[in-house]
């Protein structure tokens, strides 16, 4: 299982050799930073890239740096910079043959300027408001886009919606048939089990003990329950604890309760168990270890979570405590 989590940080990558890859890229860059290094790293799922060879981290030499490896269509990516400060590109792709891009160290998740193809028409799409229904008809009028691939696999990193299925389905055989495209057609099916008004899956997830238990054992008896998807590293997610805590406090013997679930690891389950008893957590708490259901189940964003019903019928999802509060708030008038 390839699995790569988004938490307001980065993952770098090695690449490894593949057999189909025939495209030669050269990335030269230049940035207003004399010395440090570079690295160009994967955005979103790693599931969604092929094999690729290509040089990942280079040495700054007066403000220049250069790229080289092969490859069978556009790939998106970002590049990290670590020297006097550091920077972290907003996503942009790199096509077959050679191109320059340009990078600013005081700039926050900037596009870089980059010469190619693929993002030439990226900044024509982005010229106008897209939303699930724009890149529908997008892919409509442009079947053979790689760029409106990546950007359906951007969306869909952020939430499910039944028009990227569409979406998808107008993209021609080559592209829906790519590597991205088939890890990408794999995530729609998985991600829409948990569009809104579906039924929320009965895993059969660890509790603090190790020992199998089901999500829900038995009748749900409140009104509405919130699932909490979650990682000890998290800190976003930690983060979110303290409102929640008084939104259960305040609501648990009224119509509400919680449940959190845990992608940790092996190696991280005795830092999930002590950030439960720091943090206080009074909501049941549950392990999905590696994250092997939620990564089946599409989810690779976190926090993540999903608002149900007395049914387990999903009625929100990534909902902040704000909003929450004020849902439960209305709901008890």
């Amino acid at each position: 299982m390839k699995k790569i989590i988004l938490c307001l940080a980065y993952i770098s990558i090695g690449f490894i050799q593949a057999q189909t890859i025939d495209k030669h890229f050269t990335l030269n860059g230049y940035i207003n930073c004399d010395t440090g290094t570079i690295r160009l790293i994967l955005t979103g799922d790693s599931s969604n890239y092929p094999p690729i060879h290509s040089s990942t981290i280079e040495k700054i030499q007066n403000g220049q740096f250069s790229f080289s490896g092969t490859l069978s269509y556009p790939l998106a990516f970002r590049l990290l910079f670590i020297g006097a400060k550091e920077y972290i590109s907003d996503q942009f792709y790199i096509d077959a043959g050679t191109q320059t891009i340009t990078c600013h160290v005081d700039s926050l998740r900037e596009i870089p300027d980059i010469n190619n193809k693929t993002m030439q028409e990226l900044r024509q799409f982005k010229q106008h408001h897209y939303t699930v229904e724009t890149i529908q008809q997008y892919t409509k009028k442009n079947p053979d886009s790689y760029m409106a691939l990546w950007q359906l696999a951007r969306m869909l990193s952020f939430n499910y919606n039944p028009h990227l299925d569409t979406a998808f389905a107008y993209l021609s055989d080559a592209v829906k048939m790519s590597y991205t495209g088939t890890s990408l057609a794999k995530k729609l099916k998985a991600a829409s089990r948990l569009s809104l008004h579906r039924v929320f899956p009965n895993l059969t997830l660890l509790d603090r003990s190790n020992h199998p238990t089901k999500l829900f054992t038995h009748r749900q008896s409140n009104k509405y329950i919130l699932i909490d998807f979650w990682f000890s590293h998290c800190n976003p997610c930690i983060g979110q604890f303290s409102q929640f805590k008084q939104i259960y406090q305040q609501f648990k013997n009224v119509n509400f309760d919680m449940i959190g679930i845990s992608i940790d690891d092996n190696q991280n389950i005795v830092n999930w168990q002590k950030i439960i008893d720091e943090q206080q957590l009074p909501w049941k708490q549950l392990l999905d270890k590696n994250g092997e259901q939620a990564y089946k189940l599409a989810i690779d964003t976190y926090p993540r979570n999903f608002l149900l019903d007395s049914n387990y019928v999903i009625i929100r999802k990534d909902i902040t405590p704000e909003v929450l509060n004020n849902f439960l708030a209305e709901k008890n008038k």
